[in-house]
């Protein structure tokens, strides 16, 4: 009898967290998709987006959208392109026969370098590369061409 009685306890509990969970998915689901002009008081995520929601005070922008970032922004994909292009230039050679194996990994090390340093940068300055940074990762990536080439 005991164990009926537990059982049934904890299947009650079990379903009323189940259907209080499906109402608060349906609470939110359907009508209004998230975005809601309630305001602040109900903890709403898209607080003071829209210019109607009471919100107190404007939104604190992620990213300043400057005309600096769109420069910025491709600096982090090329540099990394070129990267993915020397290491590609590298198996290429290497499967060719034209790299020795301690050539090789000097090279791939050297290319490790450089990526660290870049994704480094780009770390220390929220995604974006600096301008003499850039020159500078620019001038090694050259320089680790050129070795892929000498060393051809």
């Amino acid at each position: 009898m005991r164990s009926f009685i537990k059982t049934s306890a904890i299947a009650a509990l079990a379903l009323s967290i189940a259907a209080g969970g499906a109402f608060a998915a349906n609470h939110h689901g359907h009508e209004d998709r998230g975005i809601s002009s309630r305001g602040p008081e109900n903890g709403d995520y898209y607080q003071g987006v829209f210019g109607d929601d009471d919100g107190t005070a404007p939104p604190v922008p992620v990213y300043q959208t400057t005309a600096s970032v769109a420069v910025h922004t491709p600096r982090l994909s090329n540099i990394l392109g070129e990267l993915r292009a020397a290491n590609h230039r590298m198996d290429t050679k290497r499967s060719e026969g034209e790299l020795s194996a301690v050539t090789f990994n000097r090279l791939r090390r050297e290319e490790a370098n450089i990526r660290a340093r870049t994704v480094q940068v780009a770390d220390l300055h929220g995604g974006m590369i600096p301008k003499e940074f850039y020159a500078h990762l620019q001038k090694d990536v050259r320089r680790l061409d050129g070795e892929i080439a000498r060393s051809a």
